[in-house]
């Protein structure tokens, strides 16, 4: 982690650019981080993702809301963050060169894992709740989101529950152990509520932070 440090402040110095993704100047203290994670808020722009069925609130708005609690949780736990998106924009004009310049901040070299934030929807408005998804047939990757999906049961009150394989691209891109984790449902009128709720999305981003330092330092241990 400590050598890769200097190139991740290359790539904010060099990648700050009109062409490139938002980049957000973090104060660098003496010390270098801990762990350096890379958070992917879903969405942005035009591509709004889901869209609560009560109250009409975009998916991409909470996903930045709830990313930044996540950013400044994992921060004060000693960890360097580097965000794909810094507003409620897009970083790219069409949907395809969004997910290519995301996958490529994704693949930044030196990543102890990567967290990308979501909120879900489904047709069965009785279905709520957290969800954590990793790529299937990573070992690592499992294992770290089983720690989140964890610390998220346990911070709101659910049964444990577990990690569920899938094929997303923002876990099948990162060469780093990642997790997409689906907050809530905005199709659930329980989780749409709390999901708006800045207690709540404090509540969720401590565990997601949680949740990910277990994972880290139980590795850093082995």
């Amino acid at each position: 982690m400590k050598r890769t440090f200097l190139l991740l402040l290359s790539f904010f110095l060099l990648g700050c650019t009109a062409a490139a993704p938002p980049c957000t100047p973090y104060e660098l203290s003496a010390t270098p981080p801990k762990y350096f994670v890379i958070l992917d808020y879903g969405h942005g722009g035009s591509d709004c993702g889901a869209i609560g069925v009560d109250t009409a609130v975009l998916e991409s708005d909470l996903n930045l809301l709830v990313g930044e609690h996540v950013a400044r949780a994992l921060e004060d736990r000693g960890c360097f963050v580097l965000r794909t998106r810094t507003s409620a924009d897009a970083i790219a004009g069409t949907k395809r060169d969004d997910m290519a310049r995301r996958g490529a901040i994704l693949l930044t070299d030196g990543a102890d894992c990567t967290v990308s934030i979501h909120m879900n929807k489904f047709s069965d408005r009785r279905v709520k709740g957290p969800m954590c998804y990793f790529q299937a047939g990573a070992k690592d990757g499992k294992r770290l989101a089983q720690c989140v999906i964890d610390a998220l049961s346990s911070a709101l009150g659910y049964d444990s529950r577990l990690a569920n394989p899938g094929n997303n691209y923002v876990t099948r891109i990162p060469s780093a152990p990642s997790v997409l984790v689906e907050c809530g449902f905005l199709s659930n009128p329980e989780d749409e509520r709390n999901l708006q709720d800045p207690v709540y999305q404090q509540k969720l981003a401590d565990a997601i932070a949680d949740g990910v330092m277990n994972y880290l330092e139980t590795r850093a241990g082995q």
